[in-house]
């Protein structure tokens, strides 16, 4: 089979598969469509703090803040020395015990009351009998030794004693609050509770934690408040959990930028009935005293753009500000405003329906990528090795997806869509000479080339090459996205919009396609004369001068910080640059990617403007390079709605083409007084 059959081959191949993505990406679009409920919830404890300072009752608290639109409670299990620190009880260790008995404990114990002391035990003293056996049931499922005897016990005083670490003690939750149940049940507001990690968990410790959480009134989710999950390690605890969440009939939580240690596992066996949670924490906030437009923006955007379903609206404190219980809920009010005027439904937060792909979906949208690698060799001038190469592709395809198709060959798959298509179709893209003419001397390359326009340098532009420049960088950035559209159809499914799973290997996916580009395009823009063997071994053999030494040193930390900048976890942002991107997300609805169109872009329109004319040009090259690998990997993000990523696309191209002229003009301006600079330097 020639090359041009081969070639048309594979494009029908890659068409196909682009069906079958779209596909798959509608299925998903018409999943988000009806993905709206989003809950508003605030923190019990918190709002009790409020409704203090303000000199009212909780539940009255409650019932403004529902008015407001909060739907939902969260409810943290508090620690043993977060209860005793709020009065539950009384704790003394067995040496404070014997030094001084303390109020009623004379009575309880007698005269003789130091023989019953072990000074090395934790004493917890009660006057309620309700409250006394919902700590000591829950610190004893929960392995802590609980010494009880009856002659302790009084009417209106109970005591145990406790022997367990206090470190690991303290840290313990003990249960939920009869009263904070009570109030939320006559606010009639859903309950959501936050459970506490402890160790040597057990299947009957378990049992007893869920059967307390059961009594929660309209129970909403179930978080989990450590950076562990109880029993992590052991999968049939684990497992356990997920059998009686299950059984509760409600979704497990995950929140947002905390990474919990076994929160994925549980939610693949909960099905992926998970829902996620952002909030703007206490600690944060006091660092930038955020005002309430700024936290409100971020609410809506986690909402719009991350599909987060529940917003955790702590009790924020403002120093200057009178009433503290009134900035809240008019926090709570401004929240509520902007989620139903983006479209969202203040109700239950909705949880996301499966997402049916199966293997042979899976397999024919990987053919897709297979071909755009055996292109992408041929463009290499490795044509020899092409049919070897797909059809190792294709027998390691087929057999991962036989093995295993939830995960590792989904994300390998797309990790190889989005390094072949933005490589694939800038070295298709990109000629030697300026867009729309062609070089008068078949003589390639060649600095004092002649192009057939004749015009000395301008400060304009001229139209239609500029116009050719444009629809350039435009097919460059839909054959880019062909890769985009693959990824999409490949991780189509709600563990991946849930980020119970993520696309792996950003950072390399950014940085692949530059050295691929590299290569292709400085042995391209060589001798033709030899193959590219005889090339690189003459360009090994070249010395070093110290300016390409240095060059080379700047280019390193340009691509430390732009490797950086990308990924799950990349470098902390200014808070310039912050108010710069809320700017835009007002202004735009969805902020495009700075590195699009502030950067990758306009250099890319520059460089087709001007074509590539010899590795000189290499630096615009890598440089309009990152605009389109950024465009592809915007896809990954599988957690943003499809919609969002489309119009931050969007935005992203035609606020790059208006950047572009603007460096068209700037570099004709600066070509202009150069030649006029020589000029000058001849005569004299």
């Amino acid at each position: 089979m020639n090359e041009k059959s081969w070639k048309l081959l594979l494009i029908g191949v890659i068409f196909v598969s682009m069906v079958a993505a779209g596909y798959a990406a509608w299925q998903r679009l018409a999943l988000e469509r009806d993905h709206r409920g989003v809950e508003l919830a605030v923190v019990y404890d918190e709002v009790a703090a409020l409704a203090r300072m303000k000199g009212i009752g909780t539940a009255e608290a409650l019932d403004q803040f529902r008015d407001q639109g909060v739907t939902t409670v969260l409810v943290k299990e508090p620690t043993v020395q977060e209860a005793a620190q709020n009065a539950e009880f009384i704790m003394r260790t067995g040496q404070e015990l014997l030094v001084g008995a303390g109020p009623g404990l004379t009575q309880l114990w007698g005269e003789n009351y130091r023989e019953e002391i072990d000074p090395g035990q934790r004493y917890f003293i009660f006057t309620s009998e309700r409250t006394y056996q919902r700590v000591r049931g829950q610190l004893e499922a929960k392995g802590v030794q609980v010494n009880a005897p009856d002659h302790w016990q009084k009417p209106g005083l109970y005591v145990f004693g406790a022997s367990y670490h206090w470190g690991f003690l303290e840290q313990m939750g003990v249960g939920y609050s009869e009263e904070a149940w009570q109030q939320i049940r006559e606010a009639g507001l859903q309950t959501m509770v936050q459970l506490r990690t402890w160790n040597q968990v057990t299947p009957a410790g378990l049992d007893y934690v869920f059967e307390d959480i059961a009594r929660a009134p309209n129970l909403s989710a179930i978080a989990f408040n450590d950076p562990q999950l109880p029993g992590v390690g052991d999968p049939e605890l684990t497992r356990q959990i997920s059998y009686h969440i299950k059984d509760l009939g409600v979704p497990a939580v995950q929140i947002e930028f905390f990474n919990q240690k076994g929160m994925s596992s549980l939610g693949l066996l909960l099905d992926k009935q998970v829902i996620r949670l952002h909030s703007l924490s206490l600690e944060e906030y006091a660092k930038r005293n955020f005002s309430i437009t700024e936290m409100v923006d971020r609410f809506s955007l986690a909402a719009t753009e991350r599909n987060i379903r529940v917003l955790l609206l702590h009790s924020y404190m403002k120093p200057d500000e009178p009433d503290m219980l009134q900035f809240n809920l008019q926090l709570v009010d401004e929240t509520r405003d902007r989620l139903l005027a983006e479209g969202m439904h203040i109700e239950e937060a909705s949880t996301l329906e499966p997402l049916p792909v199966s293997r042979g979906l899976l397999f024919v949208i990987g053919l897709g990528v297979i071909a755009g690698g055996m292109l992408l060799l041929m463009v290499m001038g490795l044509t020899g090795l092409v049919p070897y190469i797909g059809l190792a592709g294709l027998l390691c395809w087929a057999g991962l997806l036989a093995v295993d198709f939830t995960g590792p060959a989904r994300k390998l798959m797309a990790f190889g869509a989005v390094v072949v298509f933005p490589t694939l179709s800038l070295a298709v893209n990109l000629k030697p000479g300026p867009a729309g003419l062609k070089p008068a001397s078949r003589q390639w390359p060649g600095r004092q080339v002649r192009w057939e326009s004749g015009r000395r340098p301008s400060t304009w532009p001229e139209p239609s090459r500029l116009g050719h420049s444009i629809v350039l960088l435009l097919r460059t950035s839909l054959y880019s996205l062909v890769g985009a559209l693959l990824m999409v159809g490949l991780l189509a499914d709600i563990g991946f919009m849930l980020k119970l799973d993520q696309f792996t290997g950003v950072k390399l996916a950014h940085v692949i396609p530059l050295a691929l580009l590299a290569g292709i395009f400085f042995f391209r823009s060589r001798e033709r004369d030899a193959g590219w063997q005889e090339q690189l071994s003459r360009f090994m053999d070249q010395p070093i001068l110290v300016k390409f030494a240095v060059a080379a040193g700047v280019l390193l930390v340009v691509l430390l910080v732009y490797v950086s900048r990308t990924g799950n976890e990349s470098a902390a942002v200014s808070s310039l640059e912050l108010q710069f991107r809320t700017m835009l997300d007002n202004l735009l609805g969805v902020r495009p990617r700075t590195k699009e169109f502030m950067f990758g872009h306009p250099l890319l329109l520059l460089l087709f403007y001007l074509g590539y004319r010899d590795n000189r040009y290499m630096p615009l090259l890598l440089g309009g390079a990152i605009g389109q690998i950024s465009l592809v990997n915007t896809y990954a993000h599988i957690h943003t709605p499809l919609v969002v990523s489309l119009l931050r696309s969007f935005h992203g191209l035609w606020l790059g083409i208006i950047g572009g002229l603007v460096l068209i003009v700037i570099w004709l301006i600066g070509e202009r007084l150069y030649e006029k600079y020589l000029r000058a330097g001849a005569k004299a």
